[in-house]
């Protein structure tokens, strides 16, 4: 998957899931678009239950998008008529959109930048000697060794159950050490074309750079199963941030999302 391929990919996902028409997210404007009904289906859209939720913004950084039910077309026109990339995710505009969110009983979430890159950016980072990391099917690694795997220390890269939010863990990098876990960057199929690293690593083994060595391992992974991979973050989580840069992702774009309070 090359750069361009890259980017239609994220683009379709995107534009599956707000409704908008993928030239929104690249001409330099901000619009507003109503959701459509029924595209929760399509294998573009994300299995996050909801999402975007009632209210989502998003920007590639060349245009971005304001999607909302129909019932908050004219709020957000009115709100967001006179934004510009720059300011979308400023005090003002953010502070209308998390007040809009209250009086509707949403919480606010982001916003959050997402990270991908073609599989010829992505990166062989080194790790402190001693360790060893190897790539499995999650489910089935647990179901051989389950006591070698918990799944409360390591929150961030495997779901409590399999599928239980509706995006199975279907893989991970595994990072170990005299034989135990302490670290894991799960996969998550986020979608037929997307899938999700997430990753955890036990705080006395951190700065040993076996974070971007399991995320880029699993970014590979993810590209031999035919998808794309992606990471995300909080704006505020600079060391993750640094993770993702490190393994050979790239910032691709920037959300907000609504779920119930």
């Amino acid at each position: 998957m090359n750069s361009r391929q890259v980017r239609e990919t994220v683009m379709a996902m995107l534009s599956a899931e707000t409704g908008c028409e993928p030239d929104h997210l690249t001409d330099g404007r901000v619009h507003v678009v109503t959701r459509v009904p029924g595209r929760r289906s399509m294998p573009q859209h994300r299995a996050f239950n909801p999402h975007p939720g009632r209210i989502g913004a998003v920007t590639l950084g060349t245009g971005a998008v304001i999607s909302v039910e129909q019932e908050d077309l004219e709020w957000a026109q009115r709100t967001f008529r006179n934004a510009g990339r720059d300011e979308l995710f400023r005090d003002g505009l953010l502070a209308a959109l998390i007040g809009r969110g209250r009086r509707l009983g949403l919480t606010v979430h982001g916003p959050y930048p997402r990270f991908t890159a073609p599989l010829s950016a992505i990166t062989e980072p080194s790790h402190a000697p001693g360790y060893s990391i190897r790539v499995t099917d999650i489910e089935s690694d647990l179901a051989r060794n389950r006591t070698m795997i918990d799944r409360r220390l390591f929150p961030n890269s495997l779901f409590p159950e399999p599928g239980v939010s509706g995006r199975p863990t279907v893989l991970a990098a595994v990072a170990e050490r005299n034989g135990d876990v302490v670290g894991v960057a799960g996969v998550s199929k986020d979608s037929e074309f997307m899938y999700q690293i997430g990753i955890d690593v036990l705080p006395e083994h951190r700065g040993n750079g076996l974070a971007p060595a399991m995320t880029a391992a699993a970014a590979r992974a993810v590209f031999a199963a035919g998808a794309l991979p992606y990471y995300g973050t909080s704006s505020s989580n600079v060391p993750s941030m640094r993770t993702a840069l490190a393994a050979g992702l790239r910032p691709t774009w920037v959300e907000v999302l609504t779920r119930p309070a």
